[in-house]
């Protein structure tokens, strides 16, 4: 694990790029799916996360740490496991969680691109909607994922595109995207509050609860941001997607309400990283 793992190729032999997503705040991460082999085999001795959600292991591994995330990683949160197919979905909740990856995944490996051991899948971008904007240009819209159907717990694509609508359904997305606004800008400060973890985790242990939950913020707030919209969808696709934060990616995932998540394919960013365009900023916005 001390060898140079530079994800970006050829970044050691050439200036700086202009278009540097590397120096991001916080940190771009990327993953990628393990095999049985891999997940307990050469890559055994990298770190295994144990904890509450996968968007908390993305956190941390934007920190600096390079983990693995096996089947019974994820300790609190019912939807990434079946949703990355790390487990089988059980139940009418989790067979309705969609898109999701294919069971079985046997583990997946999390680090920033500049320490990731390879190659990632997929790039997970959290950024300020300013800077997403000019990714977004730089790569071409035709890039963004179409397939969200207009619905704001999957996709905040609709927000970066001039989409047709009419105007009552101009106002509604207009009212949803304030409300998820509204309950991030809640949720942030309560993240930073020991008692309101303990009961989010307490509570959210439960099929129950999280399916009833769930059923409610699906209708009106951002929905699995982060290991479904940021993370499944660009594998599934190949496309881009960007997300507003879910609950559990502001609460567990401490981020922040300015930013929203995004999930690349490692081919877009490389091009991204390796682009020679005039652009300055970085992903903080």
């Amino acid at each position: 694990m001390g060898e140079d793992t530079t994800g970006v190729t050829g970044m050691a032999d050439r200036p700086p790029p202009l278009f540097d997503l590397l120096s991001g705040s916080p940190p771009p991460v990327g993953m990628r799916r393990l095999g049985a082999a891999e997940a307990t085999g050469h890559l055994a001795d990298v770190p295994l996360y144990r904890g509450v959600s996968y968007c908390d292991a993305v956190r941390r591994a934007g920190e600096g740490e390079v983990l693995r995330v096996l089947p019974g990683s994820i300790q609190v949160c019912r939807w990434a496991p079946a949703v990355l197919g790390l487990k089988a979905p059980q139940g009418g909740f989790e067979r309705g969680l969609a898109p999701r990856l294919a069971f079985p995944v046997a583990g997946l490996l999390l680090a920033t691109p500049d320490r990731f051991p390879g190659e990632p899948e997929v790039v997970v971008v959290r950024a300020s909607p300013a800077a997403l904007q000019r990714m977004i240009g730089a790569a071409g819209p035709e890039r963004l994922w179409d397939g969200h159907g207009g619905r704001l717990d999957r996709s905040a694509v609709p927000s970066f595109t001039r989409s047709r609508r009419t105007s009552a359904q101009g106002r509604v997305s207009a009212a949803r995207r304030a409300l998820i606004g509204a309950v991030n800008r809640l949720l942030a400060p309560l993240a930073r509050v020991a008692p309101w973890q303990a009961l989010t985790r307490w509570l959210f242990r439960s099929a129950v609860v999280t399916a009833g939950f769930d059923a409610l913020i699906s209708r009106t707030l951002a929905d699995m941001s982060v290991c479904r919209n940021a993370t499944a969808v660009p594998l599934l696709t190949g496309c881009v997607n960007v997300s507003f934060f879910c609950t559990g990616g502001v609460t567990w995932g401490g981020n922040g309400p300015r930013h929203l998540a995004s999930g690349w394919p490692w081919p877009d960013f490389q091009r991204l990283c390796n682009s020679s365009m005039p652009f300055t900023g970085d992903t903080d916005g």
